[in-house]
């Protein structure tokens, strides 16, 4: 088909589905949401033809750029809105859902290449396990629990989780050369953590982290045998319940702990099981700290993202250069941490210890366990292992100047960069080692 008659074409279709919803609501009062997930299907179901439609790459970020535009527009402009915001429901809260979906659907477009499963499942994943989890949870929804988001339901993610299993396994079973029993722990591994991905989601984020989540999940597993694929289902369910086992111990919100688990993952999946033992070593130091008096403060999952930020770019540079022993300048910024994690509940809780008292404690555990842990990692190496505690230290000195006696809304982005660049910065010299070998 000639692409811009099917970008003619896509229009047209997804304008009288619009059309059609706006003059339905005329004569049946039709739910927000079940108005909105309509559009959700409609657009999902539309998009799906893409492989069939498009022979080049280019089209669809044409639509996508069309289509940001113009619900930019229904957002921004009075006129549209009056009209065409009814259709989609959720324009006027804090989420930028409807802008996400034709980004991310545009980028699995691109990334598939010439596998249409690996775009067809994601988006298929999209399409139908977010508006059905959505929809059993408005119904439905009894068991409900917070997240950074908002309330969600169990019985919606269990749903999500159903019907992203199902778009999974069956288009692999069906249309692929995967073996039976891959597909169905693909199917499971894969439904369970897009499930979590959208748990912890917010602001209508769901719409880019689900495709593009299910997308990278196909494309790492799809290589894999059976038990390389136990392996992964094993990992993540134990990694969840180990964190819900401990939650009453944290700081963190539901919506963080799960992002703890999902980051956990991730370093074991693309590092493997010494860079999942620095995160689950901090784990442990941190839910083992004296607690907090009385009730417990509750941390979003921002805090789990600046913890780990400098830990995943020193992974990204291990898988882009090939060379294990970015390892070092990993384990490095997780003993930072630590020890700012130490110092900074121990300031609060045991106010009367002296200032040098909480600086011995924030580093002597972290250069005994993470420089135990960078032995065995990086090998008996005098060099890398004092780097421990000097890293710690540099840490620690930054961490107490820069770090605000407040936690509020307007200073959370200095909260961010201030732990973040800070464990980065005092990793450093594990990267001159790494350089050099």
């Amino acid at each position: 088909m000639n692409p811009w008659l099917g970008i003619a074409g896509v229009v047209a279709v997804l304008g009288l589905l619009m059309g059609a919803l706006k003059a339905l609501g005329r004569f049946v009062s039709i739910p927000p949401e079940v108005s909105r997930k309509a559009v959700h299907i409609g657009m999902g179901l539309v998009c799906l033809s893409f492989p069939w439609i498009f022979a080049e790459k280019w089209p669809s970020a044409v639509l996508a750029g069309l289509a940001v535009v113009a619900l930019g527009a229904i957002r921004l402009t009075p006129f549209l809105r009056a009209r065409l915001g009814s259709v989609l429901g959720g324009v006027q809260r804090e989420s930028l859902g409807e802008i996400y979906f034709p980004i991310a659907v545009a980028a699995v477009f691109y990334l598939s290449g010439n596998a249409p499963l690996l775009y067809i499942i994601p988006v298929l994943t999209l399409t139908l396990a977010d508006s059905v989890g959505a929809l059993i949870g408005v119904r439905y929804g009894l068991a409900r629990y917070r997240t950074d988001d908002g309330m969600k339901s169990t019985e919606g993610s269990i749903a999500f989780f159903t019907v992203a299993f199902l778009s999974c396994h069956v288009p692999l079973l069906l249309f692929s050369n995967t073996g039976r029993t891959e597909t169905l722990l693909i199917g499971l591994t894969a439904g369970f953590t897009v499930m979590l991905l959208e748990a912890i989601a917010w602001r209508g984020q769901d719409n880019m982290i689900i495709p593009l989540g299910m997308f990278f999940l196909l494309h790492s597993f799809l290589p894999l045998g059976v038990t390389a694929l136990l392996w992964r289902l094993f990992v993540i369910v134990a990694l969840v319940l180990w964190v819900l086992i401990w939650r009453e111990r944290t700081t963190l919100s539901n919506s963080a702990v799960l992002a703890a688990a999902l980051s956990g993952y991730a370093v074991w999946a693309f590092g493997g099981w010494l860079w999942l033992a620095a995160p689950l070593l901090l784990f442990i130091i941190y839910v083992m700290l004296p607690p907090f008096p009385g009730e417990r403060p509750i941390q979003s999952l921002r805090a789990v993202t600046r913890v780990m930020a400098g830990g995943f770019l020193w992974l990204l540079a291990a898988k882009v250069t090939g060379k294990p022993n970015f390892l070092l300048p990993y384990l490095l910024c997780l003993a930072a941490h630590t020890g700012n994690i130490m110092t900074a509940r121990l300031r609060v809780v045991r106010p009367e210890l002296p200032l040098p008292k909480v600086f011995l404690w924030g580093l002597l555990v972290p250069t005994a366990s993470f420089g135990l842990l960078t032995m065995v990692g990086c090998g008996f190496s005098w060099g890398s292992v004092m780097l421990v505690p000097l890293s710690v230290a540099i840490s620690i000195t930054l961490f107490v100047f820069a770090w605000p006696t407040e936690h509020t809304s307007a200073n959370r982005v200095q909260v961010w960069l201030a732990e973040t660049l800070i464990a980065i910065l005092a990793s450093l010299p594990g990267l001159w080692i790494t350089l050099l070998s």
